[in-house]
């Protein structure tokens, strides 16, 4: 399967703007031969906390998943996408979603962990597990950013048979080793692929990645915009019941939670 991580730079508070950027670079990835799009976190909006606190309605973002959904259909690739939620309490959420191209919602999900205090005027926490999908014989989740820099999401979304972890992100300079070094390692401990999509410019590090098993880089890009093209391993590859080359590593087959869990 081939991929298109999208890293540019997304206008603050111009859906437009931004959601026309997405149906560029799905016609762009269409071209290529991909069959989804992964943008960063919260490209529709631009990732912007502090000044999405004071803009966001439900009346401005309840639109963005049926425009997502419409960018799907119209380029004949799968759109998987980060955006503000409104959630019917009143709160808002830090979203990702992936639509086929069908234009059919095939997976939300909610940010479990924010970032800094920023991110907290706007946003609210979720506390809702990964939700698993099948889509195009694979089986996938979402983490948003942070997310990804803790074990446990990860672990859960394998141990519960994704095969496919997508991460919109948005992070500077300062957290390089994300990138670098950690999504290396959920693709390894977890036997996934985890594709890692962040913004270019101004303060973001771009630094895209997508690893594979024994967190191999199947694709990487530097600090600029970018769309990068990436294959990925069959899922059968991905089977945590089949050794790893040369080590023979079995993680998710060998851990004994049991054991764990009377651990203090």
């Amino acid at each position: 399967m081939r991929i298109a991580l999208l890293q540019a730079a997304a206008r603050p508070l111009d859906p437009d703007a931004n959601l026309a950027a997405i149906r560029a670079a799905a016609t762009d990835a269409r071209r290529a031969g991909a069959e989804l799009l992964l943008t960063p976190e919260l490209f529709v909006t631009g990732y912007a906390p502090v000044e999405l606190a004071e803009w966001l309605s439900a009346e401005r973002v309840d639109g963005i998943p049926s425009a997502l959904a419409a960018i799907a259909r119209e380029t004949g690739v799968a759109i998987a996408a980060g955006f503000p939620l409104a959630r019917e309490d009143g709160t808002f959420a830090i979203a990702a979603g992936l639509w086929d191209v069908a234009g059919d919602e095939v997976l939300r999900y909610e940010k479990v962990h924010l970032w800094g205090a920023d991110e907290r005027l706007a946003f609210t926490p979720a506390a809702d597990s990964p939700r698993i999908a099948d889509w195009n014989g694979r089986r996938v989740a979402f983490q948003i950013c942070y997310d990804i820099e803790f074990p446990e999401p990860a672990r859960f979304a394998a141990a519960n048979g994704a095969d496919l972890l997508l991460v919109p992100t948005a992070i500077d300079g300062d957290s390089a080793y994300v990138p670098e070094l950690l999504v290396r390692a959920r693709a390894a401990e977890n036997r996934i692929v985890v594709a890692y999509a962040d913004h270019a410019g101004g303060i973001f590090a771009g630094l895209s990645v997508v690893a594979g098993f024994e967190g191999a880089v199947l694709g990487a890009s530097g600090a600029d915009p970018e769309l990068l093209i990436v294959d990925v391993p069959d899922p059968e590859a991905s089977d945590p019941g089949r050794p790893s080359v040369g080590a023979g590593a079995l993680y998710l087959q060998d851990r004994r939670p049991e054991v764990y869990a009377g651990w203090r």
